[in-house]
Parts: C-alpha cells; structure tokens; sequence
C-alpha cells in the first residue's frame, strides 16, 4: 500500500491522461481542455483502477494503463507472423471520441499511442493507425516487420493513399483534418515494404491492440 498522503488525480480526458499524485500536475493537463474529465481519489491503488477501468458515469471513452498488455501465446498459433505489431483505433460515438495505438504482437507492448480526438470516427483511427505504424517503420529503418488491422476499410484507404470520411468538419475535429492531410501527403510521398495483414478476429479472436470497448 502507498504511504502518500494526498489526494491522487485520474484524467481520463485532458491533454495528457493517466494518474497523477498533485493537483498541480492534474490542473496542468485539464486546465482550459474542452470536455476534461477527471477525479481525485484518496489512495493510488483506487485510483489506477479507476483509470484501468475508466468513468462509465461520465460517459467517456475507457483508459488502459501504458504498460504492456498481459502476454497472449501467439506462438500456438503458427499462422501468425511472429514479427508484427497489430493496430486499432476505438471511437465512443460516432462521430465521437476516437484514439488509435499499436502495440508487439508477440509481448502486448505498446509503441504508440494518439488521441483522444474529438468528433472523430473508427475508421479515421484505423486509417491513421496503419500510416502511423509505416511511418514508426520508415523512420527506423524496419521494413520487414509485418502489420496486422482488423479493418478492410483502414487497409483500403491506405491502399488507396486517401482517407475517404464523409465526416463534417467541425469546430471541435479542427486539429484532426492536418492530421490526417499529413498522413495522405506521407503515403503519396512514400513507398513501403512492409506488409499490411487483415487480422482474422474469427479465428484467432479479438486484435492485440484492441482497446476491449466492445
């Protein structure tokens, strides 16, 4: 059990998200960010796992802690290639509250990790998911490592080199249409070796970089 005697803070909707041990350090990342959403709790330990859990009260996206995920035995399934991360994106709403990560397939490890972004859609974090990942390659230089979605429509527009949304720009999506305009101009400024995969949920069960929002 910790010792510390303070409050402990959750943000689950801020500039940064996770635990933190001040308000100071709270304030700092909800301060003037449209829609936080936050808590103080009396001890660490409720307080990780309210973060884990997330805020069904308040009606947000789940947090998951930024640490590997637990190991999944993906070596008894031979198909799978064992160097390859997997990518997903998960939206509360749609449009909603969209963020994207991908993760080590074989370890559960996270290698990146963007959002939230408001008024935003699945597909949106699926398509950015992938570019993110071949870009994460490009830059260093790892062009062997495969890369598993669970998204046709991500994999087409990729393919495609255009992220196809209908979404309505808004006010609250402004910071997302630079984003996903630097992703196009990435990919029809770039060529790729590694391999883009469907993920078979139906066979080998839910994606390793699924937020578990379902």
């Amino acid at each position: 059990m910790s010792s510390y005697r303070g409050k402990w803070y959750v943000v689950w909707c801020g500039r940064e998200t996770g635990v933190c041990d001040s308000w100071a350090e709270c304030e700092a990342r909800v301060k003037g960010f449209p829609g936080a959403q936050y808590k103080s709790f009396k001890t660490q330990e409720e307080a990780v796992r309210a973060f884990r859990a997330g805020n069904a009260d308040m009606g947000i996206l789940r947090a998951i802690a930024r640490q590997p995920a637990l190991h999944v035995n993906y070596e008894a399934i031979p198909e799978i290639v064992r160097d390859s991360i997997a990518v997903d994106g998960a939206c509360s709403g749609n449009p909603g509250v969209m963020e994207y990560r991908g993760v080590d397939v074989m370890t559960g490890a996270e290698l990146f990790r963007q959002g939230p972004f408001a008024d935003a859609t699945n597909n949106i974090g699926e398509f950015l998911a992938l570019v993110h990942a071949l870009a994460f390659f490009h830059n260093t230089g790892n062009t062997h490592t495969a890369i598993y979605s669970d998204s046709r429509t991500g994999m087409a527009w990729v393919r495609d080199r255009k992220c196809k949304t209908r979404l309505a720009h808004t006010e609250a999506n402004a910071r997302l249409w630079p984003i996903i305009a630097r992703a196009e101009a990435w990919l029809q400024s770039h060529t790729w070796q590694n391999r883009i995969i469907k993920w078979q949920t139906d066979q080998w069960g839910e994606i390793p970089a699924d937020f578990g929002r379902k």
